[in-house]
């Protein structure tokens, strides 16, 4: 081949090269959501669409709640939840601001078992132990809903690993964070070279099948569990050790997939009582996940009817004669049904499904439209139960109650003279007249802890009060501690119990749980088997016959910063 010709070739192969780059990018440019074929919706129920988990400059996120805010009302959005990592410092935004969109702000609670959105919380007292036990406990009597971040997250200390975990916990289906770490490299750079072109349809290319969808399932046949997504925004994007690149930006998540909640009447604008009405709904299961980037999904239903009742999703109905199952509504052209029953394939059908079942167990719709791997909408499910299901369910359901101890030791009644000692840092104010006559349960002295925690600084980076016995005993053959507490608000503060180990700088190890006090008396019990070692990697286990201490302990793990309050405690005593 000749020099000219071969400059001929290269100079055809590179235009071809150059059309199809144009065609890709022109398809790209061009690409919009999918158009709905108008259908009739059976129920009477307003639907509202809106986001969870998103961070703000409140902890790891980039943006302020006012911009938090502007981006949801930008995308369309009736509802933003706010989730901060471990902190409710956004609750004076919470409510309805200029935006007209509602406002909730939750948190995005660390527990050694993974992490916990939490929705529907007042100010809190005090900070979550860092126990997943502990915090749902909290969270009931809060009056809380709670969900499972990111349960399959790519990266293992995100991950949820407490899927056996008793409660009445929810799920995050999707996750917008975990769904970028489960893309490979080529995936992600197709995404960066898209999303300056079409930044809907860069993100909606990201989108897989979640495998938490199966976890889902697992979890859905034991008991109740509704199912979200979290948009996980933070504004900006921390690719490894790389410098934060300036997207995604919130806007441009919050348009991918939302949470349509069903609700008995429309928002009223009145912060309150729209709260209310959402976080109900959460925890009853009535919603649905929509992909409402890639077609609009405001006009999805599933029904269960009989004899002239009806139920949709998050409700229960008894087992009593054949049942109509229909899903449908306003859908993309190409969208096809499936129901499952108990997570196995019922039937499947385009556009809508109607059919009769009869058999107990869980029912649940997934939209799939072509060429997308990811469902288009995912329902929450129908429970049809029988008697001895819904009460194996709601056991499954149930926190643990307060455990039961037979006979005590007293260990310490905190009268007169005591072998405790009231003992802080320098930044830290603390009464040392420990024993307060007439204040115990039934009118005797009790032990207080009176105190106004440090603030943090470089010489004093460990604000603490505690109240602590450094009298040898052995504990062996013993199974916990039992003691009388409360305070003048609620708080959380940590029981340790430290044994002998003369490698440690101080002598010993320290096993520490949580616990919560309440403005009433209260008998709260540790057993030993729920103390940790405070320090993560220690292998082995307490060695009672070798206590060293026992110590009531405040600090700023357990309570913010400048703290001023009271800890009454009394009747310690051992089972």
């Amino acid at each position: 081949m000749t020099r000219k010709s071969r400059k001929a070739v290269l100079g055809a192969v590179g235009a071809l090269a150059l059309l199809l780059v144009s065609v890709l990018v022109w398809r790209v440019v061009m690409w919009r959501a999918l158009g709905v074929v108008d259908a009739d919706v059976p129920d009477s129920f307003v639907r509202v669409s809106g986001v969870a988990h998103v961070h703000t400059t409140h902890s790891d996120g980039s943006g302020q709640m006012a911009e938090v805010e502007a981006a949801a009302e930008a995308a369309g959005l009736d509802f933003v939840i706010v989730t901060d990592h471990n902190s409710l410092a956004g609750k004076s935004s919470e409510g309805y601001g200029r935006t007209g969109v509602l406002t909730v702000v939750g948190t995005e609670i660390s527990n050694r078992g993974g992490h916990l959105l939490a929705v529907g919380l007042p100010p809190l007292t005090y900070r979550f132990s860092g126990d997943a036990r502990d915090a749902l406990l909290d969270l009931a009597e809060l009056g809380s809903v709670s969900f499972a971040a990111h349960p399959d997250s790519a990266r293992e200390d995100l991950m949820w690993r407490d899927w056996d975990l008793p409660g009445n916990w929810g799920v995050e289906i999707l996750n917008g964070d975990s769904q970028l770490r489960a893309a490979g490299w080529f995936e992600r750079f197709g995404t960066f070279a898209r999303y300056p072109l079409n930044t809907d349809y860069a993100l909606l290319r990201l989108l897989r099948r979640p495998a938490t969808l199966d976890r889902w399932d697992e979890l859905l046949s034991r008991r109740q569990a509704t199912g979200i997504t979290g948009a996980d925004a933070h504004g900006t994007l921390r690719p490894t050790s790389w410098p934060e690149l300036p997207f995604p930006t919130y806007e441009s998540v919050f348009r991918i997939a939302q949470n349509y909640v069903l609700l008995e009447r429309p928002f009223s604008g009145n912060a309150t009582q729209d709260t209310a009405a959402l976080v109900a709904a959460l925890a009853r299961g009535r919603l649905y996940v929509g992909i409402g980037a890639l077609a609009p999904a405001d006009r999805f239903f599933f029904l269960a009817e009989r004899t002239g009742e009806q139920w949709t999703m998050g409700d229960e109905l008894p087992v009593a004669g054949p049942i109509r199952m229909r899903a449908g509504g306003a859908l993309p052209a190409t969208a096809r049904l499936t129901l499952f029953h108990d997570g196995v394939v019922v039937t499947s059908g385009e556009h809508a499904i109607d059919a009769q079942v009869q058999e107990p167990g869980v029912y649940r719709v997934e939209a799939h439209v072509s060429g997308w791997d990811m469902p288009w909408i995912v329902s929450n499910p129908i429970y049809v139960l029988t008697q001895a299901d819904r009460a194996r369910r709601r056991a499954a359901a149930a926190l643990p109650g307060p455990v039961v101890v037979g006979a005590t030791a007293e260990l310490e009644r905190f009268d007169s003279a005591s072998p405790f000692t009231a003992v802080s840092d320098p930044s830290t104010t603390l009464d040392p007249r420990f024993i307060d006559p007439g204040t115990g349960p039934n009118g005797s002295s009790a032990a207080r802890i009176a105190f106004q925690l440090g603030v943090p600084t470089t010489d004093h980076p460990s604000p603490f009060a505690s109240l602590g016995s450094y009298v040898p005993r052995d504990l062996s053959g013993r199974n916990g501690l039992v003691f009388s507490v409360r305070s003048d608000v609620p708080y959380r503060f940590w029981v340790q119990v430290r044994d002998l180990n003369p490698t440690e700088p101080e002598g010993a190890n320290t096993w520490q749980a949580s616990v919560r006090s309440s403005t009433e008396w209260r008998d709260v019990t540790v057993p030993f088997e729920r103390l940790r070692n405070v320090i993560d990697d220690v292998d082995g286990t307490l060695d009672l016959a070798e206590t060293q201490a026992i110590v009531f302990l405040v600090d700023t793990g357990a309570l913010r910063p400048g703290t001023d309050g009271t800890i009454w405690i009394d009747d310690l005593r051992v089972y």
